[in-house]
């Protein structure tokens, strides 16, 4: 196995703790951030509309990045901020080591059944054991591989769903990964959560193509 399809395991791994911690309450009203840069500049990070970045809980250094979207209105203490009608946790990892030659989708065949396997169940699940993932699906869009997990693991800050969606691109030589989970106290359905992350996902690719990310 290649060492970039492990470190893909290791991003897609990383900060789930970190990721049920959206903030849940308005306290006093803040500035809010929608959009940074990470990786020494060489990847924009930008959410949907409604969402923006938690800067307390977000993390950029040499070994990869890892930044959570909460809601603008939780965030800045103001639903005149804005928020999205179904919010869900969106985060977002940078890792370097995205293959050297050719497209990353050329190596989905090789990351499906990486996922599919122990270790890859393994390096997926916030426990760090196999047997609390199954992967439900997994599905190709173009440069984006997607899919859909579901994690019987215990999770740390607030409680997330078990079921919830994740994404793989490739951006300036790192893998990037996406997570959409949803709330156990505000669930929303798979095709809610699929929606947010591909939102996510069109919006950081524009933003990395000279796009609009206010």
């Amino acid at each position: 196995m290649s060492t970039w399809i492990s470190r893909t395991g290791v991003a897609l791994a990383a900060g789930l703790a970190l990721a049920a911690c959206q903030p849940g309450g308005f306290g006093a009203p803040a500035a809010v951030t929608r959009a940074m840069t990470v990786s020494d500049g060489a990847v924009m990070v930008a959410g949907p509309q409604g969402y923006c970045i938690d800067r307390g809980a977000s993390r950029d250094g040499p070994e990869g990045a890892f930044v959570l979207f909460g809601t603008c209105a939780a965030l800045a203490g103001s639903r005149a901020a804005g928020q999205p009608s179904q919010p869900v946790v969106l985060t977002v990892s940078v890792l370097p080591g995205a293959p050297e030659e050719g497209a990353l989708s050329e190596n989905f065949e090789a990351l499906a059944r990486f996922f599919r396997s122990a270790p890859g169940r393994a390096a997926l699940s916030r426990s760090g054991e196999a047997e609390a993932v199954s992967v439900e699906e997994i599905a190709a869009a173009g440069e984006v591989l997607y899919l859909r997990l579901h994690d019987s693991s215990a999770s740390e800050g607030q409680a997330v769903e078990p079921e919830y969606w994740r994404a793989i691109l490739a951006l300036d030589g790192r893998i990037v990964t996406l997570s959409a989970l949803g709330l156990k106290d505000r669930p929303q359905t798979s095709g809610e959560k699929r929606r947010a992350l591909k939102a996510l996902v069109a919006k950081i690719r524009a933003a990395n193509s000279g796009g609009d990310v206010s």
